[in-house]
């Protein structure tokens, strides 16, 4: 039975896991013996085996979709013969839509095709369609090693324009000791913030010859899914790296000042996220403490595969966080309490007049980023200590 498939499936899924997490905490108690070698070796291991448990969960993905798909009535004679080739492989779909989708993602193609004249199963926002949900969510077409910031804040789906998002802040008060039977004395009310959000609306224009709306081997949809994450993610990274310069900022030149900011001006309840553009990486990775050893450790768990104070690091693009290349920047604090991201989860496309290419495809995404919490967090400078100057000696 095909869901007696399924369940073995997880089930490898599971050990797969189990044995991952396993050889990574190996690979990091090696890395603390200074055994590098050996945790290098491991983290080649540990690499073989995510593929392997990637291939096992898209695998798994594939039963369940089979197993939740229901039989159709046969094509009528002298029905849409293109539409039995999309399902095909090499046909102009090449993706089966999860149950009770697909046909919803066949019309977005077909709005594609007919450039915006065919709009039969689209819902839409004014002049615009709204684009499907899989189309949006389809998987990620750019190396892994792109840093999507918006995954590491406080991403909260909003089905309004506009509105609030409470905050609690930290309790400071504590319980009272009472004696048997004596009434429960009153505690501190609970503080909260109430953040306001506005959903903005950020555009683009995908240009699409008609030669690849003509040609029925390009899959549009995919086309459009690729470049609207793109987008979409540059647009995040962008908007929640101003929110991010906005913290408190702090100036530091050596290990002290790192370290007086992680003890003691970032509270305990808060946790200690690192982003760190590529000069601010390189300094850091260069820097050693009094006793000459280097302040970054080694760790295959941190995206950067090193540590700072034992916290894993993001290392992102200096024009992310800052303005040029060279601009050496980190912010350190809770990402997740520091920002709120308040997605629509509403994406359009509509069909425009251009005098170039005769239409384009405009793409919009509607989001609002905002300061959650400005206790959170530093927005951090690093500037080199100047070397001393050897005095010359006097003629």
């Amino acid at each position: 039975m095909l869901h007696e498939k399924i369940k073995e499936m997880r089930s490898l899924i599971t050990e797969k896991q189990t044995a991952i997490n396993t050889k990574i905490l190996d690979a990091q108690k090696r890395a603390e013996e200074d055994k590098l070698d050996e945790a290098t070796a491991l983290k080649g291991e540990i690499t073989s085996m995510k593929e392997e448990l990637d291939a096992l969960q898209k695998k798994l993905a594939e039963y369940e979709e089979l197993a939740g798909l229901k039989p159709e009535n046969p094509a009528p004679a002298g029905g849409n013969e293109d539409d039995e080739k999309r399902s095909l492989p090499g046909g102009g779909f090449h993706t089966i839509i999860k149950p009770g989708k697909q046909e919803e993602v066949r019309a977005f193609e077909e709005f594609l095709r007919s450039r915006g004249e065919m709009r039969d199963g689209l819902k839409s926002d004014g002049a615009e369609v709204l684009i499907p949900i899989d189309v949006i969510t389809k998987p990620q077409q750019e190396p892994e090693d792109v840093v999507d910031l918006g995954k590491m804040v406080n991403n909260v789906s909003v089905t309004t324009a506009s509105g609030t998002y409470p905050v609690l802040e930290n309790a400071d008060t504590e319980l009272i000791s009472v004696e048997e039977l004596e009434k429960n004395p009153e505690l501190a009310k609970p503080k909260f913030k109430k953040v306001e959000w506005k959903v903005v609306t950020y555009r683009g224009q995908l240009p699409i010859s008609q030669e690849a709306i003509d040609d029925s081997g390009i899959d549009l949809t995919a086309l459009v899914a690729n470049y609207l994450q793109q987008i979409e993610r540059n647009t995040r990274n962008s908007r929640i790296a101003a929110v991010l310069r906005t913290f408190t900022t702090m100036t530091v030149s050596g290990t002290d000042e790192l370290k007086k900011i992680f003890n003691v001006y970032l509270k305990q309840a808060y946790k200690r996220d690192i982003v760190a553009t590529s000069s601010a990486f390189q300094f850091l990775d260069t820097l050693k403490d009094k006793n000459g050893q280097y302040i970054l450790q080694q760790n295959i768990s941190s995206p950067s595969g090193k540590v700072l104070f034992g916290r894993p690091n993001t290392v992102v693009d200096d024009t992310v966080l800052g303005q040029k290349d060279g601009d050496a920047h980190m912010f350190i604090g809770d990402l997740k309490r520091a920002v709120l991201f308040a997605n629509r989860l509403k994406a359009t496309a509509k069909w425009v007049e251009n005098d170039v290419y005769g239409q384009v495809l405009s793409l919009a995404v509607r989001f609002d980023v905002k300061k959650a919490d400005e206790k959170a967090g530093y927005f951090v400078t690093i500037t080199p200590p100047v070397p001393e100057k050897t005095p010359t000696p006097a003629k």
